[in-house]
This record gives structure tokens, C-alpha cells and sequence, in this order.
């Protein structure tokens, strides 16, 4: 019997093996430092859920997500403007039910006096100005008198809920003009839900915004390292007073069309969305510390979370363990978000 010897300079054989699957721990670990874990939970999501339950891949069902997606993904879009620059939105939820109880009792007022496309615009403007009001007064107290993001916004959300309930009595506001909710609430734009579409508007004017202007650059700066960010030029009040306004007007913009999908003005909406949020928000990969985070992530982050609580009510899993899932969510977010953090040092 003959064997054939490798000659001194020769690599062994298992040598291309092995640099393949360095490699591949390679690839894999600039994809977790980027995406994390989400791509793999969403794809079992999608499938345990479409065995499970026949119902998950339906064209009903997949056009309710896209309602609820647009929804939370607005939101999570406004949560990451403020993560980017290193601060949080807790008022988000409350800055919806505020500008949802404005925008339904300035239409019904006006409704009964003018025309319903006075009162629908009227109504909008309002919801909005309130989304306005909330953004300066969080942007000022944090960027100006250097007050905590957490102690500001909570005391914000305190204050606009309260507005909120002695506005409506806490009881919904009803009588809006039929065609607010026609035209706003169920429409259709070129085979897409109105709010879906909207969504997509959003995400492509943040996506412009974060990566094409020299604002959007600053307040990946800012968050980044705001001492050598203020030292190399960057007007950091002014960066985070654009982007903490811009949070806040977005979330205004959700209320708005919460109100028009429901047909009411409630001043209980919205109260899920400063968890659920930041939940979307770092499992799409914007690090807590600052300075990173992609709108294509958000997007994905919110649809995981979508995906999950429809799933969920399809099978009828009680919403109390809804709750335990979610505070294990945020744990796990938090934990990913460490580690991709160690990994990018090392």
C-alpha cells in the first residue's frame, strides 16, 4: 500500500476548512454587530406562527399588520431620533393621546359651524401644534438646562396625559366629520393602507435626514461623544432641539391617525408606546449609548413586535403573558445591545 505525503511546505489539508470557517465566524460576527439577533427571531416568528395558525399569512391579516406596523414603526422612528443623540421619549405615548383629544374636539367643534374640510384641517393643525409644544418644552429643558432625558419626559407624559383626561372629561370624544375617518382611517393609496403610507413617507424622509444632511450626520455626532462633537464645531443645542421636536411631531402625527382609524378622540391611546418603542427601537439595532442606529433596523424592530402581539392574539395567548413576553423582550434587547457593544471593542 502506498500514501501520498504532504511535503514540508504544504498546508495540511483541513487548512482551507479551517480558514472557511473562520471566515464564516467572521461574516457572522459583523452581522450580529450590525443586526444582532433579530433577523433570526423574526424569520421563526413568521414561521412557527404561519404553522401554527393558518390565519397568520392571510391577505386580512397581513393587511391589519401593515395598519398596526405603520402605527408603531412612526413611533419607533421618533424614539430613535431621540436614542441617536444618547436620550429617550417616555412622553411619546402621552404626546399621542393629547394631540388625539386636541385634533377630535377642535373637528367637532368646528364641524358644527363650518365646512368638515375646515374642521379636518383645523383639527390637524391642532394635534400637531400640540406634538410641537411637547417637543420644545423636552428639546429646551434637556439641551438648554441640561435636565435628565428621563426625568423630563416622564414629567411630560405626567403632565400631557392629565391634559389629556380633563380635556375629555375621560370620556371619548365623538362626533368627527365622517370623512376624517374615510379618508385618513380605512383609505387606500396605490394598493397600500393610508397609514402604511404614510409610514413609508416617514421612513424615507428620516432615512434622507439621518444619512444625507449634514444635520442628520451631527446628530449621530452628538450622540456619539458630545464633548468632542460641541469641540469640533457642532451646534449640539441645535441638533438636539431639530431632532427631539421632530420625535414629538411624529408621535402628534400618530395621534392624528389613531383618531381617524378609531373615529374618536381617546385620551387613553398610546399608553403602550414609549415601551414598545425603545423595545423596536434597540432590537433594530440603535445602541442606547448613542451615536448608531439604522432606519431599515427600526423598521424590522417594529415589525417584530407587530408580528408577535397579532400572532399571539390569533392563537389567543392572554395578554398578560403578551406583557411578561415584552418585558423579556426589552431585557433581552438591552442584553444584545451590551454585547454587540463588547464585541465592536474587541
Amino acid at each position: 500500500m502506498t500514501r501520498t505525503m504532504a511535503s514540508p511546505g504544504e498546508a495540511p489539508p483541513t487548512a482551507p476548512r479551517q480558514r472557511a470557517g473562520a471566515e464564516l465566524g467572521t461574516v457572522a460576527r459583523r452581522l450580529f454587530i450590525q443586526w444582532g439577533i433579530l433577523p433570526v427571531l423574526l424569520l421563526a416568528l413568521v414561521i412557527t406562527f404561519a404553522v401554527i395558525e393558518p390565519r397568520f399569512l392571510s391577505e386580512a391579516n397581513l393587511t391589519n399588520v401593515a395598519r398596526q406596523l405603520s402605527f408603531l414603526g412612526i413611533i419607533a422612528l421618533g424614539q430613535m431620533l431621540y436614542l441617536v443623540t444618547r436620550h429617550y421619549d417616555l412622553s411619546n405615548g402621552a404626546c399621542v393621546a393629547l394631540s388625539s383629544i386636541v385634533g377630535a374636539m377642535v373637528m367637532t367643534s368646528v364641524a358644527k359651524s363650518g365646512s368638515p374640510g375646515i374642521a379636518i384641517l383645523l383639527g390637524c393643525l391642532a394635534g400637531i401644534a400640540v406634538g410641537l409644544i411637547v417637543g420644545v418644552v423636552n428639546a429646551v429643558l434637556i439641551a438648554v438646562f441640561k435636565i435628565s432625558a428621563f426625568m423630563v419626559t416622564l414629567g411630560t407624559a405626567s403632565a400631557a396625559t392629565g391634559t389629556a383626561l380633563l380635556l375629555s372629561g375621560g370620556t371619548p370624544v365623538v362626533g368627527l366629520p365622517p370623512e376624517f375617518a374615510r379618508q385618513f382611517g380605512t383609505s387606500m393609496v396605490l394598493g397600500i393602507p393610508f397609514p402604511t403610507f404614510v409610514m413609508i413617507l416617514a421612513l424615507l424622509a428620516a432615512y434622507v435626514f439621518l444619512n444625507w444632511t449634514r444635520l442628520g450626520r451631527q446628530a449621530y455626532a452628538v450622540g456619539g461623544n458630545e464633548s468632542a462633537a460641541y469641540q469640533s464645531g457642532v451646534n449640539v443645542r441645535r441638533t438636539l432641539l431639530t431632532v427631539m421636536i421632530v420625535g414629538s411631531l411624529l408621535a402628534a402625527l400618530v395621534g392624528l391617525m389613531l383618531t381617524a382609524r378609531m373615529s374618536t378622540g381617546e385620551a387613553n391611546v398610546g399608553v403602550q408606546y414609549p415601551l414598545q418603542s425603545i423595545i423596536a427601537a434597540v432590537l433594530g439595532g440603535v445602541s442606547l449609548d448613542g451615536g448608531e442606529g439604522r432606519v431599515a433596523g427600526v423598521l424590522m424592530g417594529a415589525l417584530f413586535l407587530v408580528l408577535l402581539s397579532n400572532g399571539m392574539d390569533l392563537i389567543r395567548v392572554q395578554s398578560y403573558v403578551q406583557d411578561i413576553l415584552l418585558g423579556a423582550l426589552l431585557v433581552t434587547a438591552l442584553l444584545v445591545d451590551r454585547l454587540r457593544k463588547r464585541m465592536r471593542l474587541t
